[in-house]
């Protein structure tokens, strides 16, 4: 049975609040499982402040590792009823054929456990992943790394006819594996494993890492065969707005793009801070206030592509985001270690599909078929029930 609140609250302490009592109360069937929450979880558990206190900001998120090989996993519990599509999406882009795939950016569904207590509940096990703007962007070519990861991603999802209908800040994360080389508490990824200072991390110059879309709980798969897709917007769900939103009705994909260029042109500052200037007609036209005026995420692609060829390899090395006097002459030093110990301006992924943008990009792309345009970028003008969401195979 499942310890009740109070019980758990005596055994521990306070080293367990009342937000994680879900998980206290399932350790031994996540042990069992193959995942070990975090020794503040054992009923005995006597450490140190900090990680008495520290606990993730939602409760419906946890921390834990696989027993089998100590892979650090991050737990989601999902309910069935409210994100019916959520774990069917997420498992399908973690399949063998689309996990092989390098456009693929969806976060991977390492296991589905089936909530033992509760029905409605399955918990979902990923990989541990951090905020993607976390450290800053040291450089323009590291900028232009995750936009290009990011837009491929995109691509794939919309390639395969899905749509994330949620693509915000806290949806985008990045994996910190090679970033905090001596790795980071789970909750406060600032700080060291052991809570007790800051946490040694490099800048991704040095490591190119991996940009990763989460989170598929409004996410939808739909049938083009039902021509383009008509959905309800689900008020406050999202944290960006498209303008078409404000009719209650809306075609998710070009709402998707609005959503991925509103990221850049804000987080970014994508024309006003000079060095990004040549991202800010890309990021302008996706978002257009008009959703079929606005480009296809292949045609974004396209466009990035072109002008990032033109860029030479200081341009690339100049910073990344607004910095201060003291911070610009700090970039401006680290710039020369790398070239004096000859770390390219961008990854070598990067660098292979703005030299082979077509195979890239354009000859997989349903998003780059004229045909298929209407699908992406038509909002169609009935109102009522939305187009039926195709079998997720």
């Amino acid at each position: 049975m499942v310890e009740k609140t109070g019980s758990f609250v005596e055994k521990s302490a306070f080293a367990v609040s009342e937000k994680e009592a879900y998980w206290y109360q399932r350790r031994v069937f996540l042990q069992k499982a193959g995942y070990r929450l975090r020794p503040k979880f054992h009923p005995d558990f006597v450490g140190p402040i900090g990680d008495q206190i520290a606990q993730h900001p939602k409760k419906h998120i946890m921390d834990a590792d696989r027993i089998y090989d100590g892979q650090q996993v991050m737990l989601k519990c999902i309910s069935k009823r409210k994100f019916p599509h959520e774990v069917e999406i997420g498992q399908l882009f973690s399949t063998d054929a689309m996990a092989k795939n390098p456009r693929n950016r969806c976060i991977p569904i390492l296991d589905t456990l089936d909530d033992p207590y509760d029905g409605d509940k399955q918990i979902i096990v990923m990989p541990r992943l951090i905020r993607f703007d976390e450290p800053l962007f040291d450089t323009v070519g590291e900028v232009v790394d995750c936009f290009r990861q990011l837009a491929e991603g995109l691509q794939f999802m919309h390639d395969n006819f899905v749509a994330h209908r949620d693509l915000s800040l806290l949806n985008i994360m990045q994996d910190p594996s090679r970033l905090f080389p001596r790795g980071f508490h789970p909750v406060n990824y600032c700080l060291n494993p052991t809570n007790d200072g800051l946490a040694y991390c490099i800048t991704r110059t040095e490591c190119w890492p991996q940009y990763h879309i989460i989170d598929f709980g409004l996410s939808r798969r739909y049938d083009p065969a039902h021509g383009p897709p008509h959905e309800t917007v689900v008020p406050g769900a999202s944290e960006v707005t498209p303008p078409e939103y404000a009719s209650g009705q809306c075609n998710p994909f070009p709402a998707d793009i609005y959503c991925l260029g509103d990221l850049f042109k804000r987080h970014f500052r994508a024309g006003g801070h000079v060095p990004l200037a040549f991202l800010a007609p890309i990021v302008d036209a996706m978002t257009q206030k008009d959703p079929a005026m606005r480009p296809t995420i292949g045609e974004v692609i396209a466009r990035f592509n072109d002008v990032c060829c033109r860029l030479g390899s200081w341009d690339l090395r100049k910073p990344g985001q607004m910095l201060d006097w003291p911070a610009w002459i700090d970039q401006r030093l680290r710039q020369l270690k790398n070239i004096f110990k000859g770390r390219r301006p961008l990854s070598s992924q990067c660098l292979l599909s703005l030299s082979s943008p077509k195979r890239t990009s354009s000859s997989s792309s349903t998003a780059l078929n004229s045909r298929m345009r209407t699908f992406y970028t038509r909002t169609p003008k009935s109102a009522g029930k939305p187009r039926s969401l195709a079998k997720l195979r």
